[in-house]
Parts: structure tokens; C-alpha cells; sequence
């Protein structure tokens, strides 16, 4: 593993001694060339991939069914792990704090309307045409009818570069002269020196009408451009602002499920009323009710829904309601489209009965309400009728599941699990669960379960000096302070989800609103907050409030 450099004092004044990419592997040699293959007529070679991909379906499905039978019987199962150092209470202190930082941040107050809870961090321009007073947030669809993923979008976004400490993006605007009209170049300089970051943007070109185009950053105004030919020729906008001040840099996304239900449990738990009322507004408005979510388990809610919550689609008891309703958009904030609302959400409840997650929730629900580990219920994930689970039984699976991975919890779909990283959200579920069943139920042995997710959740959080370690690079951005890795690898290191199956789900996001590094965001930052003030009340007996426990 390559050596990592961190800036003194979390600021950089120049670049890491031995640039911005590490631990790229060499290109591998190139194959002896071979003869050509005989050309096959279309039609057989049509068949041929047919067949290739049934077989593949096919026993991908019989595997998919032998481990999943496997993990119920309980066969081969790895030994427990031996007793591992419980993080200090300082430790989940500090961690704690920074995650609230992180979330904080993300909170947006929308005036008379809520308030919501964008999705991440990243350079959210927004342009006004003064002439007409029409609103154009990056990212945004046109607002017509159209199919997932198949929006037509009023603007464009183009990576120009990205370096250890700056990165810089090509914008396109629709005006009513062109689907180009406004062409603009935004970068940020995230170590502009002296604790600061600095946004720019400049114009690359601008037909008219409108006449004049504002540019803002969020909710700060930069500046305003001039159409006409020279309108290349006038000054940048910019401005710089303390490292630490990144409200600005909020997406103009967010989501119901995702972020906007967290938020409010959270703000519930920390008796914030102006926030959880604000949140709550927004979401009666639009349609939802606060606090029913699937997710209500890992802040000791949800204690009233049906166990098989998670699963539900219905029109009175929905865990997809995003999917059935339209939140509005705002001058500073649109909602993003989910993927698993795709065909009525079918495909990814078909899906997730073979994943971890919806299972770990599952469990963790029922000893919410008070149910035993040993409790029976129906088992959605498994391909018999009749067949049953326990929390205790998911528990189980889940940890033949985190031995054989050994750094975390996979995902997992109907082809098998993925190997090369972990993920956050399944993690820190599991880790929910067995803090429960360990501290809670008695269940000695799950402890160390416990603390090893607790240690997990301390080593990937990104420190205070602001840097990124990726699998392939390293990168400072000050904004992802306090954030918790969403995916990790064998060396705690981001690495982005990848393969055949996320590239199908991707041909289904909206357009993008920020092409810079994600690593994390809030959903992450919810669910890892949560598992750490359960695993500390568990534990230490300290902020049970937070998780909706007793106190000691």
C-alpha cells in the first residue's frame, strides 16, 4: 500500500509530494496476438448471446438459492471472532460530534415551505434569467412527463480535470436560443490558502436573449453575466469562503426516503424543534407522514409498523412513498427520482430479497418492539412459502457474511455478493443488530461483532484535515469533514461501486447534478451516526435519548 500525506494543519499550501495518484496497478501485458475467429451469420451469433445470458441467469439463480440455503442451515460457519478493544467513549464522542458537523451542514431551510435534506456535498450553480425570473438549478430535468433516466435536461455538466486539492467542470444552460445558450466554467480551488477554498466561474459563452444571466452558488449570488459576443471577455466571478463554512456547497437534491425522514428522527431525537417541525411541514405538504419510513428502525422507532415494513408498496402503507408521490421543487432545492422506483419498485424488492439490508432492518424492527432474538416471522428473502427467520437466525447469516468478507458487510443481489468492498449502509445495520442482541439481550458472543463495526465506523470516517483516501487516489475536500465512507476496501480505502450490475442501474439516474468525488452522504452519515449512539448508549449508558432509549 502506497505511503498517504496528509497537509499540516488540513490546509495545503502545494501538492502531496508524490502527486495525486496512488496505488494504481501496472497495465497488464498485452496477449500474443491470436487468428482470427470465423465470422458467425448474425442471427447465430444473436442466439448464441441469448443462450449465453439465460445459462447465466439460470444458474446464477441456482447458486443465488444454494448459498442462501446454505446460510439458513448454517453450514460451514466461520468461528467467532475473538474478543476485539472497544472503542473509548472519547472516541465515539469526537466521532459522534464530527457526524453531526457533517449532517448539519446539509440541512436546508426552505422558508414558509420546510425544509429538507440535500443528499451530499459538491458544487450546486444555479443560474437566474432576471428577464423572465425562470430558476435553472444544475442538474434539474425540464419538469415534463418523461421515463426515468430519460429527462431531457435543461443543463449539462462536463468534467475538465480533478486534482489532489482543485477541480473544474464545463456547464451548459438552455436559454430560449439554444439547448447551449449559457456555457460557463466552474472550478474550486479547495486549499486556496489561509483556511479557505475559493469558487470560480467564468463565462464561456452566452447567446442571447435573456439579455443578462445571475450566477449563484447555492444560496450566495456571485455575479452576473452579459450576453453577446464578448461575452467570453468578461471578468470571472468568484469568492472565497472559511473551510469550514460549507453550507454553500449543498446539492440542490434531495430525497424523502433517503435523507429528509432521517433528519427529522434525528432532529426529533435531539429535541430540535425548529428543524424537526420545519422538516415535518415540508413533508405533510407533500404528502408523507413523518417518521414513517423503513429506515424509523435505527433511531428505536417505528415500533407500530407491520414487521414486514420494508416490503410494503401499498397505497395506506407505503416504504416507497417518494415513488408514489411528487415533493415539489423550489428556487433552491428538486427532488432526485430513485432508481428502486423503477417499475413500481418490483425489481428492487425482487433484488433486495437477496441483499443484506432490508433483512438487518427486518430484525432489528421486531426487537424494537420487544420481541425475542428467538422470534419466528415469515422470511421474504427466501424462495420457500412457508419458510421463517428469527433475529437471531439474520444475525447469524449476517455474520457468516462479515467473516467471509472481513472488513465489513457486503452487497449483496441474485449473482452473489460483492467481494472487493463493503457497504456502509448494511454495516452499520448489522452492527445495530448485534449491539442490540450482544448489550442488550445478553448474547455474549455477539459483542465482539459490535465492537468491531464500532472500530470500522471510527477508521473510515474522514478526519478533520479533510482528506479523501480512495483506492486509486487521494484527495482533499474539506466540505466531506465528518462524512463516513459509503463503500470501503480491505484497507478502509473509498472504492466506488462497479460491475455490470451498477452500470445497468446507473443507465437509470437522472441527469447529474456533480460529477466531483462522492464518498459519502447523508443516508450514510444517518445510519452511521445511528449505529454509534446505539453502540455507545449500549455500551457506555451515555446520549440514550438519541437512539429513542431509556436513559440509565
Amino acid at each position: 500500500m502506497s505511503r498517504l500525506w496528509s497537509p499540516a494543519g488540513g490546509v495545503p499550501d502545494h501538492r502531496p509530494p508524490f502527486g495525486v495518484w496512488v496505488g494504481e496497478p501496472a497495465p497488464p501485458a498485452r496477449p500474443p496476438a491470436r487468428p482470427p475467429a470465423p465470422v458467425r451469420p448474425r442471427r447465430q451469433r444473436r442466439s448464441t448471446i441469448l443462450l449465453i445470458l439465460a445459462a447465466t441467469v439460470v444458474t446464477a439463480m441456482v447458486a443465488g438459492s444454494v448459498v442462501a440455503m446454505v446460510d439458513r442451515l448454517g453450514a460451514a460457519t466461520p468461528p467467532r471472532p475473538g474478543p476485539v478493544a472497544a472503542p473509548s467513549l472519547d472516541s465515539l464522542n469526537a466521532a459522534i460530534d464530527r457526524g453531526e458537523v457533517f449532517l448539519g451542514g446539509l440541512y436546508k431551510a426552505l422558508g414558509a415551505a420546510g425544509a429538507v435534506q440535500s443528499e451530499h456535498y459538491g458544487l450546486p450553480i444555479r443560474v437566474r434569467f432576471p428577464d423572465t425570473g425562470r430558476w435553472v438549478l444544475l442538474g434539474q430535468g425540464d419538469g415534463g412527463p418523461c421515463p426515468p433516466g430519460g429527462c431531457p435536461s435543461a443543463t449539462r455538466i462536463r468534467s475538465l480535470g480533478t486534482s489532489y486539492a482543485a477541480e473544474a467542470y464545463e456547464l451548459t444552460f438552455a436559454t430560449p436560443a439554444g439547448a447551449d445558450g449559457l456555457r460557463l466554467r466552474a472550478s474550486v480551488d479547495w486549499g486556496a490558502g489561509g483556511g479557505r477554498y475559493r469558487v470560480r466561474v467564468a463565462a464561456l459563452g452566452f447567446e442571447g436573449p435573456p439579455a443578462t444571466a445571475e450566477v449563484w452558488l447555492d444560496d450566495v449570488r456571485l455575479g452576473t453575466f452579459r450576453a453577446g459576443p464578448a461575452a467570453a471577455t468578461q471578468p470571472a466571478l468568484g469568492r472565497s469562503f472559511p473551510a469550514a463554512e460549507v453550507g454553500h456547497l449543498r446539492s440542490f437534491r434531495y430525497t424523502v426516503r433517503h435523507a429528509s425522514q432521517l433528519a427529522w428522527l434525528h432532529a426529533v431525537s435531539r429535541e430540535d424543534t425548529a428543524r424537526s417541525t420545519a422538516l415535518a411541514r415540508f413533508m405533510l405538504h407533500a404528502g408523507f407522514v413523518p417518521g414513517r419510513d423503513l429506515r424509523a428502525a435505527i433511531f428505536g422507532r417505528g415500533r407500530d409498523a407491520p414487521r414486514d415494513f420494508s416490503y410494503r408498496h401499498e397505497p395506506f402503507l407505503d416504504a416507497y412513498g417518494d415513488c408514489r408521490l411528487e415533493p415539489p421543487a423550489t428556487p433552491l432545492a428538486y427532488p432526485y427520482r430513485s432508481k428502486a422506483c423503477v417499475a413500481d419498485v418490483r425489481p428492487y424488492l425482487l433484488a433486495a430479497r437477496h441483499d443484506t439490508l432490508l433483512p438487518a432492518i427486518e430484525a432489528l424492527q421486531a426487537l424494537n418492539r420487544g420481541e425475542s432474538p428467538d422470534s419466528s416471522y415469515r422470511d421474504e428473502s427466501s424462495l420457500l412459502p412457508m419458510a421463517t427467520t428469527s433475529p437471531g437466525r439474520t444475525a447469524d447469516v449476517l455474520e457468516r457474511r462479515f467473516d467471509g468478507l472481513g472488513f465489513g458487510i457486503p452487497r449483496c443481489t441474485l449473482f452473489g455478493c460483492d467481494r472487493a468492498r463493503a457497504s456502509a449502509l448494511r454495516t452499520f445495520a448489522f452492527g445495530m443488530l448485534e449491539t442490540v442482541l450482544g448489550y442488550r439481550n445478553g448474547e455474549v458472543g455477539r459483542r465482539p461483532y459490535a465492537d468491531a463495526v464500532a472500530n470500522l465506523a471510527l477508521s473510515v470516517q474522514i478526519g478533520d484535515d479533510g482528506v479523501v483516501r480512495a483506492a486509486d487516489r487521494v484527495l482533499y475536500r474539506p466540505a466531506l469533514r465528518g462524512g463516513f465512507l459509503s463503500y470501503w476496501d480491505r484497507e478502509r480505502r473509498y472504492l466506488k461501486p462497479s460491475g455490470i450490475a451498477q452500470a445497468a442501474a446507473d443507465h437509470f439516474n437522472m441527469p447529474p447534478e456533480y460529477l466531483g468525488a462522492r464518498p459519502t452522504d447523508s443516508e450514510t452519515g444517518f445510519d452511521t451516526y445511528a449505529f454509534l449512539a446505539l453502540y455507545r448508549c449500549a455500551r457506555y449508558q451515555v446520549g440514550c435519548r438519541l437512539v429513542g432509549a431509556a436513559g440509565p
